[in-house]
C-alpha cells in the first residue's frame, strides 16, 4: 500500500525517443538494447515486438511526480542492462539513497550494456561502496549475474555525502 507505480523509460536523459525491445518471457527480458550472450544463456527467450518510448531522468520523474524520497531510501534496479544509465540520470538524486541494489552482468549480456567493470568505478566515484555481492546465474565462458548492493560511504547530518 505504501508503494506506487509509474510507467516510465528511466535513462540519463530526457525526451530521447527509443524503442523498447519486449521479451518473449512475459517481458522480463524487454530492453532497449540487442540481445547479446543472453541468446546463448536463454535461448528460450527472443524479442517478440518493439515499441517506441519516450526517455526521462529518475530525477525527472521524481520531480514532475512530486515523489518524497524520504530518509533513508533505497534504490533498486534491474533495467536489462540500462543500469548505469538509469545512475547517471539520477546523479543530483544519489546522495539520497543510503542503498542502491543493481542486477549486473561481468559479460555483453545485451550489447552495450552495463557491465560490472563500469558499475564499480562509478558507484565508488560517487560515494558508495560495495556491501555484498551475490551470482545467481554463472555460465562458463561467458561470464556471471549478480546481485549487487551499495551503501552510502558517508552521509553528513544533511543526508549528503
Amino acid at each position: 500500500p505504501k508503494q506506487k507505480a509509474y510507467k516510465a523509460l528511466i535513462l540519463d536523459r530526457d525526451g530521447v525517443t527509443l524503442i523498447l525491445h519486449v521479451a518473449s518471457n512475459a517481458g522480463a527480458s524487454s530492453s532497449i538494447f540487442e540481445m547479446g550472450e543472453h541468446r546463448q544463456l536463454w535461448p528460450e527467450v527472443s524479442f517478440t515486438h518493439d515499441i517506441s518510448v519516450e526517455s526521462t531522468t529518475l530525477t525527472t520523474l521524481v520531480s514532475t511526480q512530486s515523489i518524497d524520497l524520504g530518509k533513508d531510501a533505497a534504490l533498486i534496479l534491474d533495467t536489462q542492462g540500462s543500469e548505469l544509465l538509469v545512475l547517471k540520470g539520477a546523479m543530483d538524486l544519489l546522495h539520497h539513497f543510503k542503498y542502491v541494489k543493481t542486477e549486473v552482468a561481468d559479460f555483453d549480456s545485451y550489447v552495450g550494456c552495463c557491465k560490472l567493470t563500469e558499475l564499480l568505478p562509478f558507484m565508488k566515484q560517487h560515494g558508495f561502496q560495495e556491501a555484498r555481492r551475490d551470482a545467481f546465474m554463472t555460465s562458463p565462458g561467458i561470464g556471471t549475474y549478480y546481485d549487487i548492493l551499495f551503501r552510502q560511504a558517508k552521509r553528513s547530518s544533511s543526508g549528503q555525502p
